[in-house]
């Protein structure tokens, strides 16, 4: 299975990105594909979709959505089925795990959110930000805008 990371949904939504077109095909693509047992191959992370209304409310954002806009948002990615997925008891002591095996200064959100993939046995992530989780072995990163 694969997250979908915040930077795709951002640009999705804002159509002031110059990804906002690819985005959103990428996104509506995934969302509608699903196995011979009926399941989506993508799950989205709670931190994620925090982070998307954190984002695409902010005034610096070109076009940015008011709360309520967002909060509709996320509420349709809930109605659509998807695999919402959550930090775990251990997370803490995973998030710790990660972090001590960083060489670089990396984002302390990007690490916390490679924990919960990780406990939640999620193998992928689609991100445009590829670099922000190399070295991550169990991971997978792919960039679908490319």
């Amino acid at each position: 299975m694969f997250a979908i990371d915040t930077n795709l949904l951002v640009y999705a939504h804002n159509e002031d990105s110059e990804f906002n077109e690819k985005s959103a095909a990428f996104l509506e693509k995934v969302l509608n594909e699903r196995n011979e047992d009926g399941n989506l191959g993508i799950c989205i992370p709670a931190q994620v979709l925090t982070e998307f209304v954190n984002v695409i409310t902010r005034h610096n954002v070109r076009s940015p959505l008011s709360l309520s806009e967002a909060i509709n948002l996320v509420q349709d990615y809930l109605d659509t089925g998807v695999t919402i997925i959550s930090q775990k008891e251990s997370q803490i002591h995973t998030f710790l795990d990660v972090l001590a095996s960083v060489t670089t200064r990396k984002n302390i959100f990007d690490v916390a959110l490679i924990a919960t993939l990780r406990d939640n046995g999620v193998s992928g992530i689609y991100t445009v930000n590829v670099s922000d989780f190399k070295g991550s072995e169990f991971l997978e990163v792919i960039n679908p805008l490319w």
